[in-house]
């Protein structure tokens, strides 16, 4: 047990916080240290880094994977699509009128998640002037570094604060910390700044609240792999000149 003021922090959040928040300064000072690795993955330089990033990426969330089913192994049963029947709580902010199933309010938050993104993502495409810069060659690399980056960040910040917390916090704190941990990085990320961390920040929110009542990563990683997507396709347009 570690103490805080009056209150008993578990030891299994300690290490928690502490390997997600050790993971995310890795991550965020990654450029610095992968750019002058000699490995060439691509003959692109854009997409080269990313390809450095994501196996970076990568090997972290298996470690955090690993640290998560050691201290929780109850939290393996996150590691599945989850039950999609389950009635989504109500939360009017988010338009869900805790009627419906996970499959319906998923698909809901999907579309309109996904449209927000797409308008963010077109006006920055837009205003580099990169329009005309989509490739279908594109789409093979954008669906694969999209799927690993969403798996990447799913375990780091989904399936660790779920996995580890839910036993010990209330799911409001359980999400707010999902929320924060993932919004915060994302200052540095694309989109930056306060913009960034807000969006970022709302979707993470989103994603754990997914993880949470169902039980499991399918929604979650389904909505983040979209979002995924678009946001590469855009990069790629704005990046990459063939």
């Amino acid at each position: 047990m570690t103490f805080v003021g009056h209150k008993i922090i578990p030891m299994k959040v300690f290490y928690t916080i502490f390997a997600i928040l050790l993971a995310t300064a890795i991550l965020l000072s990654a450029n610095h240290y992968l750019s002058s690795l000699d490995l060439t993955i691509h003959s692109n330089t854009f997409i080269n880094a990313l390809f450095k990033y994501q196996s970076l990426a990568f090997l972290i969330a298996l470690s955090v994977l690993f640290i998560t089913l050691k201290i929780s192994p109850e939290s393996k049963q996150l590691l599945k699509i989850g039950n999609l029947k389950t009635i989504a709580t109500k939360e009017k902010w988010l338009g869900i009128n805790g009627q419906t199933s996970w499959k319906s309010s998923g698909l809901q938050l999907l579309f309109f998640v996904s449209i927000a993104t797409g308008i963010f993502m077109f006006l920055g495409v837009k205003h580099t002037n990169s329009l005309c810069n989509f490739k279908w060659a594109f789409i093979p690399l954008v669906l694969f570094i999209s799927f690993a980056n969403s798996f990447s960040e799913e375990i780091i910040y989904r399936f660790a604060i779920n996995g580890n917390l839910s036993q010990h916090y209330s799911k409001l704190i359980v999400l707010i910390t999902s929320a924060l941990l993932f919004g915060l990085p994302h200052y540095m990320g694309y989109p930056s700044g306060v913009v960034g961390v807000m969006m970022a920040g709302l979707l993470g929110y989103i994603l754990s609240k997914a993880t949470y009542e169902t039980k499991g990563l399918g929604i979650a990683w389904a909505i983040h792999f979209v979002q995924d997507v678009i946001i590469f396709t855009a990069l790629f347009m704005m990046n990459v000149k063939v």
